[in-house]
């Protein structure tokens, strides 16, 4: 019985495979010969190799200090902050001038706030906590053609103190209504990648809100001599880095599982992201030719009041992918690499949709009422304004629609619970995000003028939008939640690198790889600091320097690698966000912007000997004050097993009058002991 399941799973495992395309055109015979069935499917299964793993990680939370981009641990939810309230200037028609026009105190309205008063508060123990397992096939069908499937499933039982959007159902006439109802609405989803209809953004990908499965790898390989040809879901690396990704462009990454606090020497082996693709190498003497042509799919943020969201849940995301046509999008590129003795180089060129994306303000297209005593004095003096404006009549005695919720429904910003809830919030989470809190609010008035409908103004000046917000969210009788939009843009992408292998007799010094790679992207489209639809264009450059040695201390133990490496950027920090958003703090608007970002690497990794223990050590250091230091422990249990404990630690005010200007600064809050254990069989 057992040999008869045995064999069973073996045949529907290679005929899935030749289902999927895997065997060579023409080269599948009609129909087996006769009585052929076993001999044809042994054959197939002396050629078929398996390889799988289970494992189980946690990320337990070290520090006082949680996740700010989330609606539970918000910067503010034990703080009581005073909203004062101020006389609209356009409510009775005064005239705009260039000083403070919400400076008349709006008496009997004024209120103080606890966010955590509205918002319950949640604590977790742990970030992270997953079961995963992998297996991959290898069919090899004679000695040009191959198939190779890894399919890869990650389960996360939520076991976390979670924010529910039933909790503030009640509140503000609706709740949380806009946005996929996938990600607003309920409690955390951890694995669906969603665009604003609800489709998935992979597609060889099925997810739900616990779970994922997808397939790294899908593919059909054809070797011929120095000709190498693969198509299908396929990851492309061209770039081996820790922490940094110069070269390494055919991919996006994605940051669900652990964002980038994995293991720092897999070097986002884990993270890239797959496409459907065709990739094509070919030896030429000494130069290696590689280029690939591919589906373009996005960088994937984590999702809303997941452990490792990076964006602050104050805001809806609606994502452009399909709504836009990016889905349809062709990414391609040509890798040139070549090694002369101890001196290397390589050049590349690719033209691609830059996977990270844009955010601009978006109008919601979610009608919420104004509730509460304020709201219900704007309601009435906004029905008693001229029912139509003809384009002469003085805007502010004449409206556009029948209510302020549906004026506002046609502008990023909606009156819903669980956003910001007063300035204060506003001005230290676009401070965090490397937004401008000042012009990024004129910006959304220009765009969407039915904001100045219900009696909003563009602002000169700090102190005017501090009391025109606090104004707006009393009247709102709590938050306004704001609404964005993710789209996408191509680009070309130029590449040059350099390596060389020192020789000396001196063993310090010999056998030293040094690597220098340099990007450069003419008019790279960036989020504005102010989320203005017009985004912001600049000519990029990213230079990279990386030393590497094996050296050996002692005859009793394996050969130890070092690295050091620095990577010096012009217009944007190591995940894309502009410089010029760097530099605001709570109290200081709009950013000053910094020059440039530079960032220092080092790591080793020791193996014992018999690699039964190998240790490891990485760091990431921004000259401007932040640093993360990642000491790891691997242990090779032996039959399989191997467990690996590593930590990281995050301290994004090390250094520097502003702890703003760093990129470390915005993960503070992840210091973490994590454990993997996995089963290899």
């Amino acid at each position: 019985m057992n040999e008869l399941h045995s064999g069973l799973i073996k045949n529907i495992l290679l005929g899935g495979a030749l289902a999927m395309g895997a065997w060579p055109l023409g080269a599948a015979p009609t129909a087996p010969p006769a009585g052929g069935d076993q001999g044809f499917f042994a054959q197939l299964w002396n050629n078929t190799s398996f390889s799988s793993y289970i494992r189980a990680e946690t990320g337990v939370r070290t520090t006082s200090h949680q996740n700010l981009n989330n609606q539970s641990t918000n910067l503010f939810q034990g703080v009581t902050v005073a909203r004062d309230t101020f006389v609209p200037p356009t409510l009775v028609g005064m005239p705009m001038t260039d000083g403070n026009d919400w400076d008349t105190p709006l008496v009997g309205f004024s209120d103080t706030l606890r966010r955590g008063d509205r918002v319950p508060t949640k604590s977790r123990d742990f970030n992270w906590v997953a079961l995963r397992a992998q297996s991959e096939m290898e069919v090899k069908f004679n000695r040009q053609w191959r198939f190779v499937s890894r399919i890869r499933g990650v389960y996360d039982p939520g076991i976390y103190e979670e924010f529910d959007s039933a909790s503030v159902a009640d509140q503000q006439g609706t709740g949380i209504v806009g946005g996929p109802s996938e990600l607003y609405q309920g409690t955390p989803n951890y694995f669906e990648a969603i665009g604003r209809d609800g489709k998935n953004l992979n597609p060889l990908e099925i997810a739900g809100e616990n779970y994922m499965i997808d397939f790294p790898a899908l593919l059909v390989e054809y070797r011929d001599g120095n000709l190498t040809l693969r198509a299908g879901n396929q990851q492309i690396a061209w770039g081996q880095a820790i922490f940094f990704r110069t070269l390494d462009i055919p991919n996006g990454l994605d940051l669900r599982r652990h964002s980038l606090l994995d293991r720092a020497f897999e070097e986002f082996s884990d993270k890239r992201v797959p496409k459907l693709s065709l990739r094509g190498t070919y030896q030429w003497n000494n130069v290696v030719i590689d280029s690939f042509v591919g589906k373009f799919q996005p960088r994937i943020y984590g999702n809303p009041n997941t452990s490792y969201n990076v964006i602050p849940v104050q805001f809806t995301v609606y994502d452009n992918y399909y709504s836009g046509g990016y889905d349809n999008e062709i990414d391609g590129g040509i890798r040139l690499k070549g090694d002369y003795g101890n001196w290397g180089w390589q050049a590349l060129f690719a033209s691609r949709m830059h996977p990270a994306g844009t955010f601009s303000w978006a109008r919601s297209d979610v009608e919420s009422p104004l509730t509460g005593t304020l709201g219900e004095l704007a309601n009435t003096a906004y029905a008693a304004k001229s029912p139509a404006c003809d384009g002469t009549a003085n805007p502010t005695l004449c409206r556009n629609s029948a209510t302020p919720g549906e004026a506002l429904s046609k502008t990023p910003f909606v009156p819903e619970p669980a956003g910001v809830y007063h300035a204060r919030e506003w001005f230290a989470y676009a401070a965090d995000v490397r937004l401008d809190g000042i012009n990024g609010f004129n910006q959304a008035v220009k765009e969407f003028p039915d904001l100045r409908d219900v009696y909003v103004t563009e602002v000169q000046s700090y102190d005017e939008l501090y009391n025109q917000l606090n104004t707006l969210m009393v009247a709102a009788d709590g938050s306004y939640r704001g609404y964005i939009e993710r789209d996408y843009h191509r680009e070309e992408v130029y590449g040059l690198g350099l390596n060389y292998v020192t020789s000396s007799e001196v063993d310090l010094f010999n056998q030293i790889i040094l690597n220098l790679e340099v990007q450069y992207t003419p008019e790279r489209v960036f989020t504005a600091p102010t989320l203005s639809s017009d985004f912001l264009k600049s000519d990029e450059w990213i230079a990279s320097l990386v030393v590497e040695k094996w050296t050996r201390w002692t005859a009793a133990f394996p050969a130890a690698y070092l690295v050091g490496q620095f990577q010096h950027r012009s217009e944007s920090d190591l995940v894309g966000r502009h410089l010029d958003g760097y530099g605001a703090t709570e109290e200081e608007a709009p950013p000053p912007g910094i020059s440039s970002a530079n960032y220092v690497v080092l790591a080793a990794l020791q193996p014992w000997p018999g690699r039964k223990f190998v240790f490891e050590f990485a760091t990431l250091l921004d000259v401007k004050g932040g640093i993360l230091v990642q000491p790891l422990i691997q242990w090779n249990i032996g039959s399989g097993m191997v467990a690996e404990f590593f930590y990281n630690y995050i301290d994004g005010d090390l250094y520097g009058d502003n702890p703003n200007e760093n990129l470390l600064n915005s993960l503070d809050w992840a210091d973490e002991a994590s454990m993997r254990f996995t089963y290899q069989f």
